[in-house]
């Protein structure tokens, strides 16, 4: 004879509205009776009446997605790899779209994947580790993979070496002898931005080079643009540019060039991605590499790995390498003396010549 909600309920001490409220995860549920419930379902094996229905119909698979805008160039690739990796285990996905400072929207968009019968989630939205946590307790029914979480967060996440990757830049505009620094991060809600410009302040610091100024970025090439329109204005000198990402350097490179500012004669450049226009911006970028298409095809693999194969505290955590790749961006800075206009302008005419 199948479970009813009755059987959980009766098993838990609890009304059947309660079973109801807890397996649509509602937020009107205290943890202690959201414990009791689930422990129930799981000791008696429920399935939920909708999705004994559609299993006897041979209903496909079907994973959710709940991500930023897609307009963002790395959140369109991430989903494009969870899509291709998803079909290739045999699964359907449907796709929700959230602003990232909404919780509330992101529980939602959550309850209409849970009513359309989807076990596996990824979540590609920045969130806190009290967010991310939060979410798998109240959908204790769903499988969650999250990649913009902080390291730390008791949760299955798949992220790139972002702490690294920027402490590889800053030895990279080093070694070319810069010393005047302007930092343009992502937004601060982004833990990817955050450990990229941890990693830059480390870095900087053991050296003692200056950090003329930051600036926080939306990763929208505007934001760029708009912070070195900014600093220029300030007529504070710098001869480095770390940015959080490729499309705000390529703001970054746009203004440099409307203020007659050489790179990297005069500033050196480096973005973070290597999304696949970097190689054609003017200069071409250097910047620091991640498959944003692996992310989410890791994602999707590690979500869908069997239980059995997780080992220790259970969580399913990977953290993909990155790569310096340099291009004409950056330069070994050249000490000029008197004639460094001449010298500049022999340089710019070399470099036409030579495109």
């Amino acid at each position: 004879m199948a479970v009813t909600f009755k059987d959980v309920a009766t098993l838990a001490g609890v009304s059947t509205q309660t079973v109801s409220r807890v397996t649509n995860g509602a937020d009107n549920v205290t943890d202690l009776t959201r414990e009791k419930v689930n422990k129930a379902i799981k000791e008696l094996g429920y399935i939920p009446n909708k999705s004994a229905q559609m299993l006897s119909r041979g209903k496909s698979k079907t994973l959710g997605i709940v991500s930023l805008d897609i307009a963002l160039h790395g959140v369109a690739l991430i989903v494009n790899g969870v899509r291709q990796q998803a079909h290739d285990n045999g699964y359907g996905t449907v796709l929700s779209i959230v602003d990232s400072d909404n919780f509330e929207r992101i529980k939602d968009e959550i309850r209409e994947l849970l009513s359309q019968q989807v076990d596996y989630i990824v979540v590609n939205v920045p969130l806190t580790q009290f967010m991310a946590e939060e979410l798998v307790h109240q959908f204790q029914q769903l499988n969650f993979m999250f990649i913009d979480v902080p390291e730390n967060t008791k949760v299955n996440y798949v992220c790139a070496e972002h702490t690294e990757g920027a402490k590889s830049a800053v030895r990279h505009l080093l070694a070319c002898k810069r010393s005047q620094f302007v930092l343009i991060t992502g937004p601060k809600e982004s833990t990817g931005s955050t450990l990229r410009y941890a990693g830059w302040v480390d870095e900087l610091s053991k050296s003692q080079k200056e950090v003329v100024a930051t600036y926080e970025g939306d990763w929208d090439a505007q934001s760029g643009y708009l912070s070195i329109r900014e600093q220029i204005a300030k007529k504070r000198e710098f001869d480095a540019v770390l940015v959080a990402n490729d499309q705000m350097a390529l703001g970054v490179l746009c203004a440099l060039n409307e203020f007659g500012i050489r790179v990297p004669e005069q500033v050196s450049v480096v973005g973070f991605d290597n999304i696949n226009d970097s190689a054609f911006f003017t200069p071409p970028l250097s910047t620091i590499g991640q498959s944003f298409v692996e992310l989410g095809q890791q994602a999707v693999k590690l979500l869908l790995e069997p239980q059995e194969t997780v080992e220790g505290e259970g969580y399913r955590q990977l953290i993909l390498p990155t790569q310096l790749i340099v291009r004409s961006s950056t330069s070994l800075k050249i000490e000029l003396g008197d004639h460094k206009q001449e010298i500049l302008d022999y340089l710019d005419k070399a470099r036409q010549l030579l495109r």
